[in-house]
């Protein structure tokens, strides 16, 4: 005999798996967990408790998790092949997630909302700058637009120099934060302000802007900052220490607790104290904070994990016949994005060392994993 589950007992505070929850329900929130977000928009109609999980930042978080099979590349480069006078940024989202398929692409700009300055997507969310005191988020996968409230800055527009951002959720309270760093410049001395860097987190959870303090930047150079990398309950940036130098200068990762509200410095491995920036990525690799780095002396590539907290280990190192230029990124299944020297975006799977070219020439390239995301952004 079969036991049936009726959902209209499914209650959404309950039903994510724990060690002493029901077997059947665990099995469905597991199983739920796998399907897209058209279908969970769909799903939302059977009983109030799958709305209410669905709605949930728990659920959310592990839907994220559950979907990286079906996650799909984003490029983002300069492309100069049409005129190399005026080049322009192009952003390419590729449809096939398993990448057998590279010439199925959309040109991603055209397909946001509105005409503004965007990044990302940052867990499944893309972040719009509309001017330096206004941010707008966009969820494609729902095609939720959400306009946040303006911030308070302390000099004018016209000031701002960087903007550093993160975003990802509080593992305690369970709800998402967005954490926003300013650093300005007097125009008239053609001096970074580094005295005056403002930091603002916005939670979603009552849609306001706060001002944190207590942090000094005054050791970090915040002008060569790459984009941040979420994992485990915290942001991370790679940001050079002291001055930058384009050929060779020692970066730390700037770590944000997003429960506790603390920034943390964590060094890298020894032997990469002193990198160009050029021949280093920093992002996750099989869900451990990794660096991807080429050794131009030696012509090889080596990928360095965090497993353990401020432990580092060499996972990885190849030598590559080919002339490369500069690792790109990390994507799914071991392999990693490479560039070469002539300017072609390369795809290398070390098992297999097998290497795609994906016809697209350009500089600057730049990497993010389009993950559907079921967060909802309510005005």
């Amino acid at each position: 005999m079969t036991k049936r589950l009726k959902t209209e007992n499914l209650d959404a505070d309950k039903i994510m798996p724990t060690n002493n929850g029901n077997f059947f329900e665990d099995m469905v929130v597991e199983i739920l967990s796998k399907f897209p977000v058209k279908s969970l928009l769909r799903f939302k109609c059977v009983c109030k408790s799958w709305y209410e999980l669905f709605e949930s930042p728990s659920f959310i978080s592990k839907h994220l998790k559950a979907g990286n099979s079906n996650t799909r590349l984003i490029l983002r480069y300069v492309d100069s092949s049409d005129d190399p006078e005026y080049p322009r940024l192009r952003y390419c989202l590729f449809l096939d997630p398993t990448l057998a398929n590279i010439s199925l692409e959309e040109d991603l700009i055209l397909l946001m909302p509105i005409d503004e300055h965007f990044r990302g997507p940052f867990e499944g969310l893309f972040i719009m700058f509309i001017g330096g005191d206004e941010i707008a988020l966009y969820n494609h996968a729902t095609r939720d637009l959400k306009f946040l409230p303006k911030l308070t800055l302390i000099d004018n527009l016209e000031s701002i120099y960087t903007i550093m951002f993160g975003l990802g959720l509080d593992p305690k309270c369970n709800y998402y934060k967005l954490v926003y760093i300013v650093t300005y410049h007097d125009s008239e001395l053609g001096e970074v302000l580094n005295d005056s860097r403002q930091v603002f987190i916005y939670s979603f959870s009552d849609n306001s802007w706060r001002n944190f303090q207590g942090f000094e930047f005054g050791t970090y150079d915040l002008d060569e900052v790459l984009d941040c990398t979420y994992h485990n309950g915290a942001c991370h940036w790679l940001v050079p220490f002291g001055p930058f130098h384009p050929l060779c200068c020692h970066y730390v990762i700037l770590s944000f607790d997003m429960s506790d509200e603390v920034f943390e410095e964590i060094q890298g491995p020894n032997r990469l104290l002193e990198i160009s920036p050029e021949h280093t990525v920093f992002g996750l690799y099989n869900d451990s904070l990794s660096f991807l780095v080429f050794d131009e002396r030696e012509s090889c590539f080596d990928i360095w994990t965090m497993k353990e907290r401020y432990h580092w280990t060499k996972e990885f190192s190849t030598t590559l016949i080919l002339a490369v230029d500069a690792p790109i990124g990390f994507w799914k299944n071991d392999t990693f994005f490479i560039g070469s020297n002539t300017e072609e975006l390369l795809l290398y799977d070390p098992n297999s060392e097998e290497i795609i070219d994906f016809q697209h020439k350009g500089c600057c390239f730049t990497i993010f994993f389009d993950k559907e995301s079921l967060f909802t952004l309510k005005c």
